[in-house]
């Protein structure tokens, strides 16, 4: 059924049709005279997730630099961050039960 989809859409736009079956009916939906522009878009916009630039920067962040943060904020957020966790240990200990359902 689809290879006579793909025949009889071959016959219509009167050129190959290289495109997905599914850009093959939106290229009948659109017209003969704009359907080789859609799909030539289509299949030139293809992207592969694994074939990306073999180099992109150099050292260890690839060309990102980190920007330098003072002490005082490393401490701060480390309090927070400490702060957060025994808050949420004290809720687990007194709400546990509720938590799991008890």
């Amino acid at each position: 059924m689809l290879a006579r989809l793909v025949l009889l859409l071959q016959v219509k736009l009167g050129a190959p049709l290289l495109a997905a079956p599914r850009t093959a009916v939106r290229c009948v939906m659109l017209g003969a005279a704009r359907a080789t522009r859609v799909a030539h878009v289509l299949r030139t916009t293809q992207r592969h997730a694994s074939h990306g630039p073999k180099t992109y920067g150099k050292g260890e962040f690839r060309g990102f630099t980190p920007p330098h943060v003072p002490m005082w904020q490393k401490r701060v957020g480390e309090g927070f961050a400490t702060a957060a966790w025994l808050w949420f240990f004290w809720r687990c200990y007194h709400d546990g039960g509720h938590l799991v359902g008890m």
